[in-house]
């Protein structure tokens, strides 16, 4: 299996594509993993050199040894393009992964070529806090799938759940996953996420932006939307309706499209489907 080390880790990471195609990074949300991206990766790896990897505390990588920061989290990021000889791609973040991509931007804008945020923040705020760590709670104080069953309402829409099947299959996913994340290592992450805060240097990411957020996004509201539009010069935001945090799952072939319409054209056009 394909281990880079990075800024004193050993991170786990695939590549999908055309060696010489333009380099497109991938950075997963708080306790996700490579695995997560298929839904986009399978349709943007004609395209695109498509990386996937597993933050350090998720998935096959090493886990840490005490707490760190988001910024750490982005060093990461850049040791494992140095390892991999990427000296500029592409990049993709999702939730924490979209936090972890504007500390790229923000502290290594010479590696980011072009930017796509989906369901992210650039602050954490009481509410997620309150929230997070009653997460961090339940993840030891109940079964995995008692857990699953009480958390993903906030993942997924009043319309998800009317899809026979979808959130029963994502529940299967999670109690039979041998990569499950350990409750240190997600209590070391959501730290991180807590912690994250850059709404006063948005103003510093200079590298063309796409933002794309659910209309109906419990996790990520639209207000996190508008302060990243307003701070980030240029950005453009899509609105997917009645999507939740899940869209990336739920609304995946809509979402490559926006992504590979956004990298290779900076003119987007403006989508009939969704509301700007």
């Amino acid at each position: 299996m394909p281990y880079a080390r990075a800024n004193g880790l050993s991170l786990y990471y695939e590549m999908e594509g055309e060696p010489d195609a333009p380099h497109l990074l991938l950075i997963s949300g708080l306790g996700g993993d490579h695995r997560g991206w298929h839904p986009l990766s399978s349709r943007l790896r004609d395209s695109f050199r498509v990386v996937s990897f597993d933050n350090r505390d998720s998935g096959l990588s090493q886990r840490a040894e005490g707490p760190y920061t988001i910024r750490d989290m982005a060093e990461d990021v850049a040791g494992l393009l140095g390892e991999l000889a990427i000296a500029r791609t592409h990049v993709v973040g999702l939730s924490m992964g979209g936090a972890i991509a504007q500390e790229l931007a923000i502290s290594f804008p010479h590696l980011v070529d072009r930017l796509v945020l989906l369901a992210t923040f650039d602050a954490g705020d009481p509410r997620a806090t309150e929230l997070f760590r009653g997460f961090a709670a339940l993840t030891r104080a109940l079964p995995r799938e008692e857990f699953l069953r009480v958390t993903l309402p906030w993942i997924y829409t009043y319309q998800d759940y009317q899809i026979p099947g979808l959130v029963d299959q994502a529940v299967k996913e999670r109690v039979e996953d041998s990569l499950y994340q350990e409750p240190d290592a997600y209590d070391r992450q959501m730290e991180a996420t807590i912690a994250f805060h850059s709404r006063e240097r948005l103003h510093a990411i200079s590298c063309p932006t796409l933002l794309v957020f659910g209309e109906d996004d419990i996790m990520t509201p639209l207000r996190f939307a508008r302060e990243l539009v307003r701070g980030i010069r240029g950005s453009r935001l899509v609105i997917l309706e009645g999507a939740g945090h899940s869209f990336r799952r739920t609304r995946g072939g809509e979402v490559a499209a926006l992504i590979d319409a956004f990298l290779k054209d900076w003119a987007l056009p403006r989508p009939t489907s969704h509301r700007p």
